[in-house]
């Protein structure tokens, strides 16, 4: 069963630099906390990515896909038993700065997660992602593209090193 969520935010910065946070895949973790760690691969568009759903790690390929100036997608490559979409809109805002839309859809592999995202995960899910978002906007001029990185001794850092990705 696949689920969707949706949040939206207005940052105080320019589109541009705004789309450039989350083209990059290291930056992603620093933004979602849903996704714990991330690769760069060997071209630009590629990457590996572990994200947490359901209180499990799911690690998995991803390709950075329908790009143009306003939008940007990641997605698992196929060969996985699950799906897992991030699109991010960014368009200029009204008054200035620029109006982010993201929307995650997933589809987590086996019927346990399927169980659990009835009975309320999906709930906490989009609460969570609410306040990703939230945070992102309130912090954008406090930490710009490329500058906030999250500690190696970290969740991520743990994550990576844990899958031989990371040193």
């Amino acid at each position: 069963m696949q689920f969707t969520h949706e949040a939206n935010a207005t940052v105080d910065g320019p589109p541009h630099l705004v789309l450039a946070d989350w083209s990059d895949v290291g930056r992603l973790p620093s933004i979602l906390t849903h996704v714990r760690a991330t690769a760069a691969g060997e071209a630009d568009d590629i990457a590996r990515m572990v994200i947490m759903l359901d209180g499990s790690h799911i690690e998995f390929a991803a390709q950075r896909t329908m790009c143009d100036k306003e939008t940007i997608c990641w997605q698992n490559l196929g060969g996985d038993d699950f799906d897992y979409i991030l699109t991010v809109a960014v368009k200029p805002a009204d008054h200035g700065g620029a109006h982010v839309s993201v929307h995650c859809c997933y589809d987590p592999p086996g019927f346990l997660p399927d169980i659990l995202e009835k009975l309320g995960f999906n709930r906490t899910f989009q609460r969570g992602f609410e306040a990703d978002l939230r945070r992102y906007a309130e912090c954008f001029h406090k930490h710009p593209c490329g500058l906030l990185s999250l500690p190696p001794d970290g969740a991520p850092g743990k994550a990576l090193r844990a899958l031989g990705i990371a040193e």
